[in-house]
């Protein structure tokens, strides 16, 4: 019997937001079912994406969420056909999460309507720029793992902190699909205020492109995580 060939470069990106998004959407079907207490919430679910920026980021750069890998679309930072494989990982894991969290309490979670209200719109997505912008600082300014698994959790925790005053602060498509709570509010929020933030960021904040080369190293980093420091 012959071996089984894989192509690492190609799977490991997507095995890692699918893994990774799984994880996040895991604890934070789990908070949703055990406490209301958006601190604690936030702060967990932080801490989560914190863990598995380290775990990941140097094979897909964690995005673990379809609004940023949108966002970091937009801003041309990632191709067309790995941001597509990247949005069906995610989408998988999630999907994945729910269904393994539903096998665990032996119970359907009931699908939610959300009606649409603008504060609630707005929220999302002022939760999301502020959670993109973390992501976005953390590449443009070519930080450590350790202190852009800080950055990007951080991030979160103050975007779900914001947005928690009018919405339910999933700021992650993934998550409201696992919820059973899709609906443009926590969907479509989410994406506009990704887009905005990753954009801004690079596109304001960050250093201006001087070479080709430099844009072309960005795109690498954006999709597969940073090479280790010398």
């Amino acid at each position: 019997m012959r071996p089984i060939n894989i192509n690492r470069a190609l799977v490991a990106p997507l095995l890692a937001e699918f893994l990774g998004t799984g994880i996040l959407v895991m604890v934070a079907l789990v908070l949703s079912q055990t406490t209301a207490v958006p601190y604690f919430i936030g702060t967990s679910v932080a801490a989560t994406l914190g863990l598995i920026y380290v775990f990941f980021n140097n094979l897909s750069g964690s995005h673990f969420n379809p609004a940023i890998t949108i966002g970091v679309w937009t801003a041309r930072k990632i191709s067309t056909l790995w941001g597509i494989g990247y949005i069906i990982a995610q989408v998988l894991g999630a999907v994945g999460a729910w269904q393994l969290y539903q096998y665990f309490i032996n119970q359907t979670l009931p699908a939610k309507t959300t009606p649409f209200a603008t504060p609630s719109f707005i929220a999302e997505a002022v939760g999301a720029m502020i959670l993109a912008m973390g992501l976005t600082a953390a590449f443009v300014k070519a930080l450590d793992t350790l202190t852009s698994a800080l950055t990007y959790a951080t991030s979160f925790f103050v975007g779900i902190l914001v947005a928690a005053t009018a919405s339910a602060a999933f700021l992650n498509p993934a998550i409201a699909l696992a919820m059973r709570n899709v609906n443009l509010v926590y969907v479509l929020g989410p994406i506009i205020g990704a887009i905005v933030g990753v954009n801004l960021y690079i596109w304001v904040f960050g250093p201006a492109p001087v070479k080709a080369k430099a844009k072309a190293t960005t795109v690498k980093v954006f999709r597969r995580g940073r090479k280790a420091k010398k």
